[in-house]
């Protein structure tokens, strides 16, 4: 736009892919034979271009830097882009030459029926016989003649390949383009429900839906891989902090060739030397599309010119393990009326095992691998509340880019204590991570009709300084009672944006109201959301929450207000909602490490908080706190913490006043010993006395020590054992999990008979090193719960409650440490016959 502005042609397409493999062919050790160069002149731009980018020259950034930039060349950001519309033509090498190199690989870019001489396409699929086809495949899908002969590769000839190695690479918006309905940016589960739901909804695509191998992208941020023929479930590829185009979102105007990119490093990590690898080839797709998206355009050495960054996307590839891959249950889904599934179960294993990682080692490294949505502080892991908080997100987003001009109104309602300002407050920081906003807070109990004016000439004014006023009311059920005299004024207001000033009527100008409201918990269904935007934003985003009708009549609130709002998010907060309430312990979590990194920073040293395995279960465990989570605060904000580095038990406020805020004997009861459940106590604890019998008898080697062994108090029936001595067992099958947490692992009740797969790793036994400290914990355990019953050193008599064996793990004798090696040895297998396995998360 500038007297500097100049036009550039550059090749995107085949000719980039091309670009992209040449550039590290001599590491790999292969040939790429390209397209056959086209000029870069203005005659190649009138007949073969087909978009038009805006460019604007920028520094780069570290994060960015690369050889070129180093010495002083600029790198370029997309500022804008027009579709041009000209159908490319078919580009390819000489087909003789192709023939004649007998390529192991043919990668093709672009739809049959948008090419130009397709014939061209088709002769050199018909003469060349490769090992494996990458097609990437544009709009319209599964059409032409050159996808009937990709289709049917590989034909009669038995020289031809696994058709297992074609594999097609569409994207999700194609396929939206096509009518299969995916959603978009609400969560990953989503959008896999989606796919799994209504890729067969066009009976045209059939030929693209039972393909061997279909890639679908989600921008740079996910893929889901599809086998047609076989029958697995599919498999989801994401980014864990990103949804589809976040990126694009966040930066403006998509980066182009990314596509190109993707295909490229997919083709070079499926086709490897050993054999093809899909899991490989979507990550190093992955790879090099984020490396041209973080890189932008970049100065060529050739022309001083904007040129995409060959040598940057290339450079360092590696497969993208910062991706999480899962499983899609695909039988599961389609069978699902009210279930949700849900990513993080499939990725964590035990929540209550996550909630203690999340607060000591932080959300961002015990949920590495879980999807987790961040609005402004607000970190959000369960997925019916994330999808809540993007669709009303999205209204409010939609509605500010449409310039409204009435209020966009969303009610946050949950539980006292469950967190509601706390939401509402990072929701405002969120709308305005790109706009000036005005935040405002109401007392909803003390709002009477001059105060409500007045309120509402506070909102016109920020209104009308050109920021987007964001207007908190708290405490608001009053005003939505239906026999409070502020509720016409009120829904005039949100209905028409207008109140009265005396006689006159004004109009508030554009704001967003966010109503609080204390509601008890109640078991909602996920249900829609009114979306007030077009057909297209509606159909783009599956609404999750429930209506202001719907809410409206399950709680028996015949408000004319509730009709008003634009949406509804149900905030769970920290207590347990109910019996099938899991995740509680999680977001618990979330606030307790955040809590105490506010109150006392210093108890933070290199990302980890150290805290007593005592505390933390009482503080994760107790099932509900009076005041939710205002009564978490106040019990961590009076702990003496103030000089200590460690949150031990003695730094806990007394027992009286912690019956302020939770009922003190069920705390207490966590405090003191963490139990397992009933059933599963007594088996691991008969398992693991059986277990030292055996080792017991193994031990007599002589007559006389076998009849000295039958005579001993603790070998015989468990029936028959001494009730402390059942209670000694128990408390050592108690202390399993701590075991396990030392070694980085966990328990899970196997639902299925065989172990579950990544990212969790089946334990089925411990090693050596392992061992060997397990053992020493294990006759430590025994040490304190001996003590603690008033047992003396001297021979074992368990009447006398006397042993010698209160002494440190190096001072027993072999054949004793040995034992207690047993006991700690024969866990997996115990865990295993009750129906448990252990296992670790995959580093």
């Amino acid at each position: 736009g500038g007297e500097d502005a100049r036009v550039v042609v550059r090749s995107g397409g085949a000719e980039l892919i091309a670009s992209l493999l040449a550039a590290v062919a001599p590491e790999y050790g292969f040939e790429v034979l390209g397209p056959v160069a086209q000029s870069n002149g203005v005659s190649c731009y009138k007949s073969n271009a087909s978009a038009l980018v805006d460019l604007e020259p920028r520094r780069p950034s570290t994060s960015t830097k690369t050889a070129g930039a180093e010495r002083g060349g600029l790198v370029y950001s997309v500022t804008g882009l027009r579709r041009v519309g000209q159908s490319p033509a078919w580009q390819a090498p000489s087909i003789d030459q192709a023939a004649k190199a007998n390529p192991e690989t043919i990668i093709i870019s672009g739809s049959g029926d948008t090419l130009h001489d397709v014939e061209q396409a088709v002769d050199l699929l018909q003469r060349v016989k490769p090992k494996y086809i990458v097609h990437h495949m544009t709009r319209p899908l599964a059409t032409g003649k050159l996808w009937d002969v990709i289709r049917s590769w590989p034909n009669s000839n038995s020289s031809i390949p696994d058709p297992d190695n074609l594999v097609v690479i569409v994207e999700a918006d194609d396929l939206r383009a096509e009518g299969i309905n995916l959603s978009q940016s609400l969560s990953w589960e989503a959008t896999a429900e989606d796919f799994v739901r209504n890729l067969g909804s066009n009976g045209r695509l059939d030929t693209l839906v039972t393909c061997p191998n279909l890639m679908v992208r989600f921008g740079t941020e996910g893929v889901i891989h599809h086998r047609g023929r076989d029958a697995v479930n599919p498999r989801l590829y994401f980014d864990p902090r990103r949804m589809e185009c976040e990126a694009a979102t966040l930066n403006g105007t998509a980066m182009l060739g990314l596509a190109p990119a993707f295909t490229a490093g997919f083709a070079l990590g499926f086709a490897g030397e050993h054999g093809p690898d899909a899991d490989r080839g979507v990550r190093y797709g992955i790879s090099t599309a984020r490396n041209v998206e973080r890189t932008g355009f970049v100065q060529s050495s050739d022309d001083r010119a904007p040129d995409y960054p060959i040598s940057q996307a290339m450079s360092d590839l590696t497969a993208d393990n910062n991706f999480t891959s899962a499983s899609i249950p695909s039988a599961r889904i389609s069978s699902m009326e009210r279930e949700t599934w849900q990513l993080f179960s499939s990725l964590t294993g035990d929540p209550q095992e996550t909630a203690r990682q999340v607060v000591t080692l932080g959300p961002h490294k015990a949920l590495s691998r879980c999807p987790i949505r961040q609005f402004g502080n607000l970190l959000s892991i369960e997925r019916t509340e994330q999808e809540r908080l993007a669709a009303v997100m999205d209204i409010a987003e939609e509605r500010v880019a449409a310039d409204a001009t009435k209020p966009t109104c969303i009610g946050i309602f949950g539980p006292a204590g469950s967190g509601k300002k706390y939401t509402a407050t990072n929701l405002a920081e969120h709308l305005g991570r790109d706009r000036k906003v005005t935040t405002l807070t109401f007392d909803g109990r003390i709002i009477k009709d001059e105060y409500f004016t007045a309120a509402c000439h506070t909102i016109r004014d920020a209104s009308a300084t050109g920021t987007l006023p964001i207007v908190i009311f708290q405490n608001c059920a009053i005003l939505f009672e239906s026999d409070n005299p502020l509720v016409n004024p009120l829904l005039t207001l949100m209905s028409n944006g207008t109140y009265v000033d005396g006689a006159a009527e004004r109009h508030l100008g554009h704001a967003i109201l966010l109503f609080l409201m204390d509601q008890e918990q109640t078991d909602l269904e996920t249900t829609p959301t009114p979306v007030a935007t077009t057909n297209e934003f509606a159909l783009r985003r599956r609404p999750t929450t429930p209506s202001a009708a719907e809410w409206k009549a399950l709680e028996s609130n015949d408000s004319p207000l509730m009709d008003s709002l634009h949406g509804i998010v149900n905030v769970a907060g920290p207590n347990s909602t109910g019996r099938d309430d899991k995740m509680f312990t999680v977001r618990r979590a979330l606030m307790l490490r955040q809590i105490i990194k506010q109150k006392y920073p210093h108890m933070e040293i290199n990302g980890v908080i150290n805290i007593d395995d005592a505390v933390l279960h009482a503080l994760l465990l107790t099932p509900h706190f009076k005041h939710g989570l205002g009564s978490l605060e106040k019990i961590i904000g009076s702990s003496r913490l103030s000089n200590r580095t460690k949150f031990d038990v003695s730094a806990l406020p007394p027992e009286e006043q912690i019956q302020l805020h939770a009922d003190g004997k069920i705390f207490m009861s966590f405090l003191r010993a963490p139990k397992l459940p009933p059933a599963l106590r007594e088996r691991l604890a008969q398992g693991l006395f059986e277990a030292y019998k055996k080792q017991r008898e193994l031990m007599a080697a002589t007559a006389e020590e076998r009849k000295a062994l039958h005579s001993d108090r603790s070998y015989c029936d468990w029936d028959d054992l001494s009730g402390e001595l059942k209670e000694s067992t128990r408390a050592q099958a108690d202390d399993i999990p701590r075991k396990l947490r030392a070694t980085g692992c966990f328990m899970l009740e196997d639902t299925e008979h065989e172990p579950r797969g990544e990212p969790l790793v089946h334990v089925p036994n411990f090693g050596g090193e392992e061992l060997l400290m397990l053992s020493e914990m294990e006759h430590e355990r025994f040490n304190a719960e001996r003590l603690q019953r008033q047992w003396r050193m001297g021979a074992r008599n368990s009447k006398q409650r006397t042993t010698p064996f209160l002494v440190p793990w190096r001072d027993l004798t072999q054949e004793w440490k040995d034992v207690d090696t047993v006991m700690v040895e024969c866990v997996p297998g115990i865990l295993e016959s009750a129906g448990w396995r252990i296992y670790r998360m995959q580093s």
